[in-house]
């Protein structure tokens, strides 16, 4: 579990700290960097500087002992479950896989022919079919205004 962790960790550091180094990259190319150190100094902050080598060194430094720290934790909360699983019994999940019965098997859509010669009690008869085909619609037409 502390290798799985490190390495996933690592990854995530990796590519956090690549992140960050082309968003500093792209900051400092389009001038945003001097205009904002210029803004601090229209503020009131006289020696207000950016320095990109030594930020950058600490939000590694940072980053490494965050990847470690957070790998020990990783580490100190599976064994916590795996205790906790111990004391309580944990989940157990049975599958079984049962044959199915010879015995009477419900229809989900009987027939009115079903319904009406009583071999079908269940539940109210199902709705006859409108003749012709037309969708339900009643076969009769009347005309306007009747």
């Amino acid at each position: 579990m502390l290798k799985l962790a490190l390495v996933l960790y690592t990854c995530v550091y990796a590519a956090v700290l690549m992140a960050t180094a082309g968003l500093w990259a792209f900051l400092n190319s389009a001038g945003l960097v001097d205009k904002f150190e210029s803004f601090m100094k229209d503020v009131g902050f006289d020696n207000w500087q950016f320095h990109g080598a030594p930020m950058f060194t600490g939000v590694a430094a940072a980053g490494a002992i965050l990847v470690l720290a957070l790998s020990v934790l990783t580490l100190v909360f599976a064994g916590l479950v795996n205790v906790v699983s111990e004391l309580t019994g944990g989940i157990r999940i049975t599958v079984i896989e049962e044959e199915p019965s010879s015995g009477y098997r419900r229809k989900v859509n009987p027939t009115l022919a079903e319904w009406e010669a009583g071999q079908r009690n269940d539940g109210p008869p199902p709705a006859p079919k409108a003749a012709g085909g037309n969708g339900g619609a009643s076969a009769t037409r009347h005309p306007a205004g009747t």
